[in-house]
């Protein structure tokens, strides 16, 4: 994978089309002290025009630029292959990891019907379309799911305070954390709740110290506010695999912009309200799951490389169906998901021909296969009790 993603660099900046760069130069104009413009395109154009094509805009809080410092005292490329081999690393602890709490390699084993070992389950997770995508163009998609594989394992724990203050480290990407929690505080899980709530409260703080008291305002004006910078990013719902995406295909686009905006809020509530519904805490690691599926399916802005954080529920899933035997019974419809997803010509070929929101029909399928098998669960501990 390093070695494709090296050997795909660009001989010219302005061939270069890596997300990286906007993380990159976030970074570049923080350690310049110019944190109150950081939401200034100009200042992006300018930064970003030295190292690459301008093509994506910087737009998430503050706080993450910092994680990115260390890279800036690297030149653009050496800064790129370093955030390449620590995307890397944490795919390969975060799948030991994953391994560990779920058994993923035995149903991999039992499904293909071969020897499968740690080694196999980390190529699997490699080859994983929005994995490699993620890699390939320095995105950040591999930390999200470090950080819902540390809140798993946590929350398995119980220790739910810690796992709420690690669940906030994923506020960078908000959209991924916030239904999650609005899942918590449904179920009443008031001590993680506090924990996202401190950890978050932090994290606003080192933001205001970045960019100064105004970015409160600030930032939420720039994402929803700015015409200039809403059409030249080019937000197009037709390539995100969520309910926004869905509807906006079904629909066309035609809808008026606050009808279709009801729309896509009363469908995501009734998935986040399905999936704390049916959180049952005996059935803790099939609960976690389907809550997980249901807050991609509600998250207002998802793109192909953050499908990477699927890897931790369907692990999951498959891991507790193959410890009972009964993976190879699963519906076929499941089954049929599972492969769509796992078949990464099929995700270029989606984006290939502009309708990848239809991704979300096996996102679905999995999430309601995850609610089913938490009723069944109960419904047979029931019938022998």
């Amino acid at each position: 994978m390093l070695g494709i993603a090296l050997f795909s660099f660009p001989a010219r900046k302005n061939d270069d089309t890596r997300d990286f760069s906007q993380f990159y130069c976030a970074a570049q104009i923080v350690r310049r002290g110019l944190g109150r413009q950081l939401y200034d395109l100009k200042t992006q154009v300018e930064f970003q025009s030295k190292v690459a094509s301008v093509h994506v805009f910087y737009n998430h809080p503050p706080f993450e630029a910092l994680l990115f410092l260390p890279f800036t005292y690297f030149n653009y490329r050496a800064a790129y292959t370093l955030w390449t081999v620590t995307g890397l690393a944490l795919l390969v602890c975060t799948a030991l990891l994953i391994e560990s709490h779920t058994k993923v390699s035995l149903a991999v084993a039992q499904y293909a019907r071969v020897h499968a070992d740690f080694g196999l389950v980390v190529i699997i997770f490699l080859t994983f379309g929005p994995a490699t995508t993620c890699l390939l163009i320095g995105q950040d998609s591999m930390l999200m799911l470090s950080i819902y594989t540390l809140a798993f394992i946590l929350l398995k724990r119980g220790a739910e305070f810690q796992a709420g203050c690690v669940l906030a480290c994923g506020l960078f990407k908000f959209q991924f954390i916030v239904p999650f929690v609005l899942i918590l505080v449904l179920r009443k899980k008031w001590s993680t709740v506090s924990g996202v709530a401190t950890v978050g409260a932090l994290l606003v703080a080192v933001s205001t110290k970045i960019s100064g008291g105004q970015v409160i305002t600030g930032y939420p004006r720039f994402l929803l506010l700015d015409r200039t910078y809403q059409q030249i990013a080019g937000f197009a719902p037709e390539y995100m695999p969520n309910i926004r995406g869905l509807l906006y295909l079904a629909t066309k686009g035609r809808l008026p912009v606050a009808f279709f905006g009801g729309l896509v809020a009363i469908f995501s509530l009734a998935a986040l309200w399905l999936a704390a519904k049916n959180w049952q805490d005996r059935h803790f690691s099939l609960s976690f799951s389907a809550s997980l599926f249901a807050t991609l399916l509600a998250s207002y802005h998802l793109y192909n490389y953050d499908l990477t954080l699927l890897l931790l529920p369907i692990a999951i899933v498959c891991g507790e169906l193959a410890q009972r035997g009964r993976l190879l019974s699963i519906p076929g419809i499941t089954t049929a998901a599972l492969i769509l997803l796992f078949t990464p010509p099929m995700h270029r070929l989606l984006l290939l021909h502009g309708v990848y929101a239809l991704m979300c029909i096996p996102i679905w399928i999995l999430f309601i296969s995850a609610a089913r098998l938490i009723r069944f669960s109960s419904n047979s501990q029931n019938a022998i009790a």
